[in-house]
């Protein structure tokens, strides 16, 4: 069975599970999004390979509030600035193993593969999902321990970045140590004229802007 088909095998089996969750299919980025106050929670297929075709999951939350200023200030696409995620990480960091991946040789592989994923899902999946949910908990995964890699976050710059919003989101006390404390690293690390640059301008904004 070609590659195209047996990712279509997979993804309606997936449905079968995800819908009755208020996960919807969004096919042109190969992941399903289910709708939360603020944003979205996501579950990323990435797909290599043909013969077998291999898979890994990727879990994602988007807060929109944070992403819509964020994007200003990155060098990304504008077409993507709606899909851009504030955390985005592979299932085997969840599970904290090696590898996490699923394979399929053929169309018969589909029923175990979807199952076993379900079954992430349920054990992992669906927990790390909700933990993350929120502006507080994000705030602490980011800005918690600055001097420190932080868990399922490995672009600096972009933790920093999202690290200031979220800070400032919350009203943290320790805001201004957080910015300087961001500048130095990224500072430290290289980190391009330009992009320390787009830093600086972020926090001259959030120094005058109030969410409230």
């Amino acid at each position: 069975m070609p590659v195209s088909e047996l990712e279509l095998v997979l993804t309606e089996r997936l449905e079968q599970h995800l819908a009755p969750l208020n996960f919807e299919k969004t096919p042109h980025l190969k992941q399903f999004r289910r709708a939360c106050k603020g944003g979205y929670q996501c579950i990323v297929l990435s797909l290599a390979g043909q013969h077998p075709l291999e898979i890994e999951i990727f879990l994602g939350v988007r807060l929109d509030l944070v992403e819509e200023l964020v994007y200003q200030f990155t060098m990304g696409l504008r077409e993507y600035r709606p899909h851009s995620t504030t955390l985005l990480t592979p299932a085997k960091k969840v599970t904290e193993k090696a590898e996490l991946r699923y394979e399929l040789h053929q169309e018969s592989d589909v029923e175990k593969v979807g199952n076993d994923i379900k079954e992430f899902m349920l054990t992992y999946g669906y927990d790390f999902l909700d933990q993350y949910n929120g502006v507080s908990a994000l705030d602490q995964l980011y800005n918690a321990n600055p001097e420190q890699k932080a868990d399922y976050i490995t672009n600096e710059y972009h933790r920093a970045l999202r690290g200031v919003i979220l800070a400032k989101l919350v009203q943290s006390q320790s805001w201004p140590e957080l910015v300087q404390f961001y500048q130095r690293k990224l500072e430290k690390k290289g980190t391009p004229e330009v992009q320390l640059n787009k830093y600086l301008r972020l926090v001259e904004f959030l120094k005058n802007h109030s969410f409230n």
